[in-house]
């Protein structure tokens, strides 16, 4: 059996070898449980857990929980792959005060499914990510013992399971925010359809993937585009930020 820090610690967030993340991980989860708002960038970025002081690419999603933390509803991610951006949502809400907000990370933990032609490149090839079981270097019960050890078991809850599979379990739920880190284009589809009309009104989706992706993900934009052509609401970014992710508010 492994050891439980070998378990939870995600490899490569920082470069640290394996004895030294080892040490410190359990010390900086402990004082990060005490005190939150106190963790440095350093210490966010050690413990995996995404914040916009170190990821320009977090600051759609942090905006996001801003602007809808007195909402009703949930907030979902669909593909967590190590949990780093649903942690730093988690965070974000820790930061605001809230205590009791009500998370769901959504993945297969085992990877991509089979591409489909829409995955395709232009001369018909598919890039090397897209590839079936691309990701599947991450697992439920290492991610679940993360989520735990960092205080947030009260709030997160994992679905596993493909999309098509896994999301009919969410059928009754509103959200208020959805981070669509799908990549593939029919995982995209399969999303937004789901999750477009349980997204309550000022409800933000941000996604992950869309033109600057499409060099090894040609068939999220193509998945985004095609839902979005007949809907009132038009892609958004934040301005004069290069990295921010795409989103829309819903109206």
């Amino acid at each position: 059996m492994r050891p439980l820090h070998s378990t939870i610690i995600p490899r490569s967030v920082v470069p640290l070898g394996r004895f030294a993340r080892s040490l410190l991980w359990p010390v900086l989860a402990r004082q990060y449980r005490r005190n939150p708002a106190a963790a440095s960038a350093l210490t966010l970025r050690i413990l995996g857990i995404a914040n916009s002081s170190y990821r320009a690419d977090f600051l759609a999603l942090s905006n996001a929980i801003d602007q809808t933390c007195h909402l009703e509803g949930a907030i979902v991610e669909c593909g967590v792959f190590r949990g780093c951006t649903l942690l730093g949502m988690a965070h974000r809400l820790r930061i605001l005060g809230i205590r009791d907000a009500s998370l769901v990370g959504c993945d297969s933990f085992q990877g991509f499914p089979a591409p489909t032609k829409e995955d395709a490149l232009q001369d018909g090839s598919f890039h090397e990510v897209t590839r079936e079981g691309v990701f599947h270097e991450t697992s439920y019960e290492g991610v679940s013992l993360r989520i735990s050890a960092l205080g947030y078991a009260p709030n997160i809850r994992l679905l596993k399971g493909f999309f098509a599979d896994s999301l009919p379990q969410l059928s009754k739920m509103t959200f208020k925010v959805v981070h669509l880190d799908c990549d593939l284009y029919q995982s995209y589809v399969t999303c937004l359809n789901f999750f477009y009309p349980r997204l309550i009104p000022g409800g933000y989706m941000v996604f992950d993937e869309y033109d600057f992706s499409a060099p090894a993900y040609p068939g999220a934009k193509k998945a985004i585009d095609g839902f979005l052509r007949d809907k009132p609401e038009k892609l958004q970014r934040l301005q004069n930020l290069v990295d921010a992710r795409p989103f829309i508010v819903k109206l």
